[in-house]
């Protein structure tokens, strides 16, 4: 039983598109975070292809033979490339006396490494430079990331401290870099739209193969309802033979409330009249073949006429059934109607149609005897 609970619960669509949503956030995310990683591989090796770099221009200031400050800067930095996202910086003790060009130099001379390298990262990465030993650290400063290269080395009992920096942008827009990682998002994106509308479709058809077995199922006992239906109406049909019968007046309180019970609506009462009992024979013959066993038929408390009961028919095709006997040459007339469409109110139209046959025929018996006078 628990069984069965439970892989109802497992093959319910919102289950199952909710595990398909979170698996799908849960995939994004490792994404995501991969793709973080992956980032941080590129830079790290950047930042060491950089620190070789920072290596070949130390072993360069350490060959010069003068190495003042302004040789320094115009022999070694002053001839290099910059940019404004890829930088060199030289300080000398806490003082800057390079920084990107001649220009962006002359603007912080005579300040502090404070004022330029004012985030705490930066800050931490001067701090454990080392002496003749490069090293990389990323750092933010004024809200942009950089990978940053710097060694410390010693002159004349000074100590500069040269560093390169690289915006991470310059790495991580580079052409190849930028399409292989769009082409990793793209296909990152393309494999959880899939498993979406793969997982999506898949539901769908779950939802669908239910819905029909319950419609099936709903169908298969309609059927069988009105099997049981069909079966009960066609045994009382059998035991009262109306195919085949006429019943006298007094059976037909007890027929009402017998179809009272059963609830068969609608049902149409029907008073027919003939001018002579060949005219009535000749009706009841051919009502054998033309009526089926859903219209029975009783005597009339005074004269030859009848009362059908049309069940389960309405007006239209009562009359419709009534054209068939008229195709056939048989003569009768309606005297009167009644149809009930509402099992509730069957009981109250009998009594009413009976009351009015009732009253024809007390009109019809007064005027014999005034004819007879």
């Amino acid at each position: 039983m628990k069984e069965k609970r439970f892989w109802k619960m497992l093959t319910n669509v919102k289950v199952i598109s909710v595990l398909i949503i979170l698996a799908a956030a849960v995939m994004a995310v490792i994404g995501w975070h991969e793709a973080k990683e992956y980032e941080k591989s590129v830079l790290a090796i950047y930042a060491q292809q950089q620190d070789a770099y920072v290596q070949l221009v130390l072993d360069q200031i350490n060959v010069l033979d003068e190495r003042s400050d302004e040789e320094i800067v115009q022999k070694i930095l002053g001839s290099l490339d910059t940019s404004g996202r890829k930088y060199w910086t030289l300080t000398k003790d806490q003082a800057l006396l390079f920084v990107k060009d001649v220009t962006e130099t002359n603007r912080y001379k005579g300040l502090t490494t404070e004022t330029f390298f004012t985030s705490d990262s930066a800050a931490r990465f001067l701090q454990d430079l080392e002496i003749n030993r490069v090293i990389h650290e990323t750092i933010q400063m004024d809200g942009v990331r950089y990978v940053a290269s710097g060694v410390i080395f010693e002159y004349n009992s000074a100590e500069y401290k040269i560093c390169l920096l690289t915006n991470d942008t310059v790495i991580l827009d580079n052409n190849i870099f930028l399409s292989s990682k769009i082409g990793l998002y793209v296909f990152g994106v393309l494999l959880l739209g899939l498993l979406l509308v793969v997982s999506m479709i898949f539901a769908n058809v779950l939802d669908l193969r239910e819905k029909r077995m319950k419609a099936m199922q709903e169908h298969i006992t309609g059927l069988n309802k009105m099997l049981t239906e069909q079966t009960e109406m066609i045994r009382e049909m059998n035991w009262y033979h109306t195919r085949w019968s006429v019943f006298k007046p007094s059976a037909m309180e007890m027929f009402v409330q017998k179809i009272v019970q059963r609830q068969i609506v609608p049902v149409v009462f029907v008073s027919v009249a003939f001018d002579s009992e060949k005219q009535r024979n000749d009706f009841l013959q051919k009502a054998q073949i033309l009526l089926d066993e859903k219209v029975v038929r009783f005597e009339r408390e005074s004269g030859d006429g009848l009362i059908l009961l049309f069940l389960q028919y309405q007006v239209q095709e009562m009359e419709k059934a009534l054209e068939q006997m008229t195709l056939q040459k048989v003569s009768f007339r309606i005297e009167r109607r009644m149809e009930c469409r509402e099992a509730s109110e069957l009981q109250e139209t009998y009594g009413s149609f009976m009351a009015q046959i009732s009253q024809e025929g007390e009109k019809e018996h007064g005027a014999d005897h005034v004819s007879g006078i």
